[in-house]
This record gives structure tokens, C-alpha cells and sequence, in this order.
């Protein structure tokens, strides 16, 4: 009997020493990252048969639990991967917004100093040095553009920087993962008996893919004890004891971005054509953050700046066109901006070549693009939103053309079913951007025409000096245009004919057009708009003809005016308040962005107390149990020793 109670009491021993192991545990590891709280579990050893029934045998200690809570665990890394990726976000959004500055300084102040630097050529057109200060100012609009090029330049580098980082985190890790498989699987079938779980290899595992999920978002697949990783839309990571190498190269389309690829599971990087994975698919983490804050903050920002500057050097050189320069000559370009960029993708089958460029360089579109050709025609969408712009058959034969969306795409070669082109409008313009003359002389101030009433008019009517539009055809030299007055009939005519168009109404070559000496009339002709009122006298003359003269600035204040010309935005914003939206964009983007980043935080702290309470280490139970394993040892001391007395007893007898 006392033999009974001796074995009794020394599994209550063991008992208690296998609570107070994993309690010590518990408590040593309360700081460790991804540690499951720990739990002895015990049940009651087989009974021995005797005439007197079924006596106990002492206790078992059948294994140590975790506490996990898989379902939980697969919220809090979910929850995990949105929030890092919106925390990147957030972080490069607030370095582009501090970027851009003040809506109202920096290039605005530099556009608004360039018009008023045109303003005081209109107002001496003759004078160098205003000549001169007006290049100065083009050329500090010049700089700041470039400099903004250079500045999206170096936040597109420090991205590609970040993206190599976190793909090389993620290979470790995945590599890990792997690792962790083949010792579970070796840990959990030793022993021969009944398989037993080890917990410390689980713990890593899930802290590795937890780890995992902060750097991009990831989802498990468990199949016989083992954890398959997959990314994106199902790319597979890890499968089993295998891990899947990824690296980075040079985007197919855009040789400065850099996009991830995926090597073969063999442990070394792919080598050949590079598997591609979409970087719309890879979502959530640091990763996901910055291929997001790429393609939907960063190119998007750039190429709206680049369609200001694009639409500011449009609009100049086109009014710069329609007057004279210093030297009596039609004026040219003042300033330059690169044609649109075109890439064709490293992954196209065909020999099609694309070509684009604008249908009306002073109105460029603010987005970029991708061109896919599929079942027989091109289809255009944005490159930051998705939605489809449109499609169209693509021309027949080399080298014919096809105007879409504000542009004209030049088509060679033969494409093949997939190929696809990414179109950069705008995107080059700010490193591009440069003076096509730093001549002073070259900026066309006075006006094409100059109207004036005959000497010898009587009556009281008057006609502006006139204006020109592109495609005007000048009067030649010494052959103005005149126009004469029939008091008579109230009707104007011209020599030599044209047509001419009134209030909207075109009267052809040679037909007298009606004047009211009431409401005066705009006349345009040739291109040419005069606008004649007052009450002439019967045959008063107005004449049209070239202008002879450089002292003139009514084309450099037509240049002046386009400060508030609203040119932007199909017609609704100036080129400042253009840049302004620009600006506070980007800054009610990052608000957004913000605002998502804080409610996120919030929703990981509940998701993360809850997970907590299952298998976070309660220093307070540990306490407790400490001392209900101490007791429990204590007593079975005590039993242990009442057996040895009456071990003792049976021997004294």
C-alpha cells in the first residue's frame, strides 16, 4: 500500500514540477514577440482493479497547449498588412506633400513673375533690358521645373531603394517559413508515441509569418502541419518545405521603376525572361504601400505638374507664333518640353511600334496611359485609375496615324495579341523643360496686322488695332485690306473680297455685310478680328494691313493676359490655379491617407488586445499559478512522506 501512495505522490512531484516549468516559462518569456501563453494539461492516470473497486493511480501530464486562436491570429495579420501598408503610404505621401510647398509659392509666384515680366515688353517693346529680365524669367521658371523633376526623380529612386529592401526581408522570411516547416514536421513525429506539439517552433513560425505580413500581404494555407504562403492574387511563396525566391528588375514598361519578379522555388533567382508579378495584385505591407503611394500618388503628381508646364510652354509658343519679333520676323518657340514618352513592353511578342504626340500642344492631357492591343484593336486606359479611356481599330498599313483621348498615335510594324505600351505624356516634361532661345529678340511682341481709319474719314467710327488667330493670313505688304462704308444701305464691303463672319453669321467673298452704327460689328476675316463701332460717314475707309513695325506690344500683352487665361482643366483653371489644385490635392490626399492610417491603428490595438487575451502571458494568472503548483508540490511531499513513514511502521513491526 505504501508503495501505492509513494508512486502517487511522485507523479504529483512530476505533476507539479511540469506546472511550475511551464509557469516559469510563461513568465520569462512575457516580453518575447509572437510568444502563446503555455498550459499543462493533466489528466487522471488508469485505475488499478482491487475487490474494493478501481483505485487511483496518481496523475498524468498528457502535454503542454498554447493558447491560439487561429482565427485571431489571421485577423491581427490582416490587420497587420493594411495598416504597414497604409503607415508607408502616409510616410512618402507627407515627403511629396512637404515637396510641393505652399499652393500659392514656388513655381505659381515663378509663372506669375514670367507674365509680369511680359507685361513691362508690352509696355516697351523696344527695351532690351525688359527683353532680357523676361528670359531671366523664363529661365527661373525653367530651373524650378527641372528642379522638381529632379526632386520626383530622387523619391522614385528612394522607392525602387525601399521596394529591394523589403523583397530582401521577404525572401528571408519566406525562407524561414520554409525552414520552420521541415523542423515541425521532424519535431512533431519523434518520440514514436502520440504526436506531441512544439510549441516553440509554432511560435516562430506564426511570428515569422506575422513579420511577414507587416512587409507585404500574405495569406496561409495549412495542410499537414505545414503553412503555404501565398501573395498577391495566389502567387505561392512558400509550399511546404519549399520557398520561392523573389527579386526585383526594371519595369517592362518604365525602365526607372523598378517591379517585382518571382523565381522558380529552387532557392536561387530566376535567371532568363523574368516572371512578372502585377503590382496591382501585391497588396498590404511596406511593399504594397509603396508600389500604392507609386501608382497612385507619385506618377499621377508628376505627370499633372508635367501637363502645367506642358500647357504653359504650349500656350506661349503658340501666342509667340502669332506675332513679330524684333527683327520684323514671325515669332518661334520660346520654350521647350520633350514629346511624349512611349515604351514599348520588354515582354512584346510583335514588332508594332507606337509613336505619340499631341493633337494641340497647348492643351496635353494630365494623365499617362497603357495601350493594349487585344482581339484586334487597341484599348487606352489610365494608368492610375484603370477605367478604360476607349478603343479603336488600329490603322491599316505602316505609318498611319490615329487621333484618341488628345492624341495622335503614330503606328508601325506588327503587333502580336498581348502586346501592350505604356504612354507617358507628360511625365518627361519637367526634366525636359528648357528655353528654346535665350535671344530676347526672339519674343514676338508687336502684332501681324494694324487696322487704322483712312485720313480723310468724316464720320466718328473707330477700329481696333486687330487681332490674329492661328492660321491667320497676313496682308501682303503695301496691299491692306479696306473696308468701306455705304451709308446708303448700311452695309460694309471689302477689297479685295473675302469671307467675313459676323455675330456668328458668314457672308461669302464679295457680299456687302450689314454694320448697325447702333451696335458697331466684330469682323473676322483671314484669321483677322477688328472690331469696328461708332457712325461712319458714307464711303469712310478702314484699312487692314501688315504691320511694318517692332515698336508694338499688343502680342506681348495678349502673352501678358495669359495669366488669366483659363486653360486648364478643359477650360475651368488658370495655369496658377491649376498648380494651386495641384498642390492641395496631394495635401487632401495625405490627409485622407492619414485618417485611414489613424482608424487603422485603432482597429490593430482591438484586434491585438483580443488576440492578447488569448494568448498573451496574464502576469497575474502566472502569480496564482505559481503558487497553486507550489502547494500542489508541497502536498505531494507531504504524501510522499506519510509513505515512507508507514513504510517505516511496517518495518519497525
Amino acid at each position: 500500500m505504501s508503495s501505492s501512495i509513494f508512486n502517487i505522490g511522485l507523479s504529483g512531484l512530476n505533476a507539479a514540477q511540469r506546472g511550475l516549468t511551464v509557469t516559469g516559462d510563461n513568465i520569462s518569456n512575457t516580453a518575447t514577440p509572437g510568444y502563446s501563453v503555455q498550459s499543462a494539461q493533466y489528466q487522471s492516470a488508469p485505475g488499478q482493479y482491487t475487490g474494493s473497486g478501481f483505485l487511483g493511480s496518481g496523475v498524468q501530464v498528457t502535454t503542454v497547449t498554447r493558447g491560439y486562436s487561429a482565427y485571431l491570429s489571421n485577423e491581427l495579420n490582416n490587420s497587420t498588412a493594411t495598416g504597414s501598408a497604409l503607415s508607408t503610404y502616409y510616410t512618402q505621401l507627407s515627403a511629396l506633400n512637404n515637396m510641393v510647398g505652399d499652393p500659392t509659392g514656388g513655381l505659381s509666384t515663378s509663372i506669375t513673375g514670367f507674365f509680369s515680366g511680359m507685361q513691362a515688353v508690352a509696355n516697351n517693346p523696344s527695351d532690351p533690358s525688359a527683353r532680357s529680365s523676361l528670359i531671366s524669367d523664363a529661365q527661373t521658371v525653367a530651373n524650378q521645373l527641372n528642379m522638381a523633376g529632379q526632386q520626383y526623380a530622387g523619391m522614385r529612386a528612394g522607392v525602387n531603394t525601399q521596394i529591394s529592401g523589403a523583397v530582401n526581408q521577404i525572401n528571408t522570411l519566406s525562407a524561414q517559413i520554409a525552414e520552420l516547416n521541415v523542423k515541425i514536421s521532424a519535431a512533431t513525429a519523434q518520440g514514436g508515441g502520440a504526436p506531441q506539439s512544439p510549441n516553440q517552433l509554432l511560435d516562430q513560425r506564426d511570428q515569422a509569418v506575422a513579420t511577414l505580413n507587416t512587409l507585404v500581404g500574405a495569406s496561409v494555407v495549412k495542410t499537414d502541419g505545414n503553412y503555404s504562403v501565398f501573395i498577391g492574387n495566389g502567387t505561392p511563396l512558400v509550399v511546404g518545405t519549399n520557398a520561392r525566391q523573389l527579386t526585383t528588375a526594371p519595369s517592362p514598361t518604365d525602365p526607372s521603376e523598378l517591379t517585382i519578379a518571382v523565381g522558380d522555388g529552387s532557392g536561387e533567382e530566376h535567371s532568363g525572361t523574368p516572371q512578372y508579378l502585377s503590382t496591382a495584385n501585391i497588396t498590404g505591407g511596406t511593399l504594397g504601400g509603396l508600389l500604392q503611394f507609386r501608382s497612385q500618388s507619385l506618377d499621377p503628381a508628376q505627370s499633372r505638374l508635367g501637363s502645367i508646364a506642358a500647357t504653359f510652354a504650349g500656350e506661349v509658343n503658340a501666342q509667340n507664333g502669332l506675332g513679330l519679333d524684333l527683327n520684323g520676323k514671325h515669332g518661334g518657340a520660346l520654350l521647350s518640353v520633350p514629346a511624349p514618352q512611349v515604351y514599348s513592353s520588354a515582354l512584346n511578342a510583335g514588332t508594332g511600334k507606337v509613336t505619340v504626340a499631341f493633337t494641340d500642344p497647348s492643351k496635353p492631357t494630365s494623365s499617362d496611359y497603357n495601350l493594349t492591343y487585344e482581339h484586334g484593336e487597341y484599348t487606352l486606359t489610365d494608368a492610375s485609375s484603370g477605367a478604360q479611356v476607349g478603343s479603336f481599330a488600329p490603322p491599316s498599313g505602316p505609318g498611319h496615324t490615329a487621333n484618341f483621348g488628345g492624341l495622335k498615335f503614330t503606328f508601325a510594324g506588327t503587333p502580336k495579341e498581348g502586346d501592350s505600351y505604356a504612354v507617358y505624356p507628360t511625365r518627361g516634361a519637367l526634366d525636359g523643360f528648357s528655353l528654346a532661345t535665350t535671344n530676347g529678340a526672339a519674343i514676338a511682341a508687336a502684332a501681324p496686322v494694324v487696322a487704322s481709319a483712312a485720313g480723310r474719314n468724316t464720320g466718328t467710327a473707330t477700329i481696333t488695332q486687330g487681332t490674329v488667330a492661328a492660321g491667320y493670313t497676313a496682308p501682303a505688304a503695301g496691299a491692306p485690306i479696306s473696308v468701306k462704308y455705304d451709308a446708303a444701305n448700311s452695309m460694309l464691303t471689302f477689297d479685295p473680297p473675302t469671307d467675313v463672319t459676323v455675330g456668328g453669321q458668314t457672308y461669302a467673298a464679295g457680299a456687302a455685310v450689314p454694320y448697325s452704327t447702333a451696335k458697331g460689328a466684330t469682323l473676322t476675316f483671314n484669321g483677322i478680328t477688328v472690331t469696328l463701332s461708332g457712325k461712319p460717314a458714307d464711303n469712310d475707309t478702314f484699312n487692314i494691313a501688315a504691320n511694318g513695325g517692332v515698336n508694338d506690344g499688343r502680342n506681348a500683352l495678349q502673352l501678358a493676359n495669359l495669366v488669366n487665361a483659363k486653360v486648364m482643366a478643359g477650360g475651368s483653371q488658370t495655369l496658377t490655379t491649376a498648380y494651386a489644385h495641384y498642390v492641395n490635392e496631394i495635401g487632401n490626399q495625405t490627409n485622407s491617407i492619414n485618417a485611414s492610417n489613424v482608424a487603422q491603428a485603432a482597429v490593430i490595438k482591438q484586434i491585438t488586445a483580443a488576440q492578447q487575451s488569448v494568448s498573451g502571458v496574464n502576469l497575474d494568472e502566472e502569480a496564482a499559478n505559481l503558487i497553486k503548483y507550489q502547494q500542489m508540490y508541497q502536498a505531494n511531499s507531504k504524501v510522499i512522506a506519510t509513505a515512507n513513514t508507514l513504510f517505516e511502521t511496517l518495518l519497525n513491526i
